[in-house]
């Protein structure tokens, strides 16, 4: 029976024993936890950081090449319109819009007046000369008007 309490006791002495250390390795793991948790949460943040720069470079290539397709839709729209411009601005388009959409030909001979210039002082006596024939053109025709208006 000795030898029964004996081990009895070790048995239970070794319980108690095992309960004491469970009690300050609680501690221990409820700081190993703890320090777990925030490694985790560390690493969450860090992978989350990294798949927002992700996200945020493939918006800037998907944007990217968004302006790529309008640049090349412009250059082809403004290749298009030089085109047109230069069938607008050709002179046979210009010459058929003028026969055709106005009515325009060119002068006959008889149309056709050459102008000579000599000085510049026969100009200025010719341009004072022409003033003054309009000013007496204008009284005459305005005593014309006059008379014609007495007369009826």
């Amino acid at each position: 029976m000795l030898v029964a309490k004996r081990e009895e006791n070790h048995y239970y002495k070794g319980r108690n024993k095992k309960k004491e250390k469970k009690k300050g390795n609680n501690k221990n793991k409820s700081n190993e936890k703890l320090k777990f948790l925030m490694g985790a949460t560390i690493i969450l943040l860090a992978c989350l950081f990294v798949l927002l720069r992700y996200t945020y470079i493939t918006q800037m290539r998907l944007e990217n090449s968004k302006l790529e397709s309008q640049k090349v839709e412009l250059k082809k729209e403004k290749q298009d319109l030089m085109a047109e411009l230069d069938r607008v601005k050709s002179d046979s388009k210009i010459e058929k819009d003028a026969k055709i959409k106005l009515g325009m030909y060119y002068p006959s001979e008889e149309q056709i007046v050459y102008v000579s210039i000599d000085d510049k002082a026969n100009d200025e006596d010719k341009l004072v000369g022409e003033s003054k024939q309009k000013e007496d053109f204008f009284i005459v025709g305005y005593f014309k008007n006059m008379m014609n208006m007495i007369l009826k």
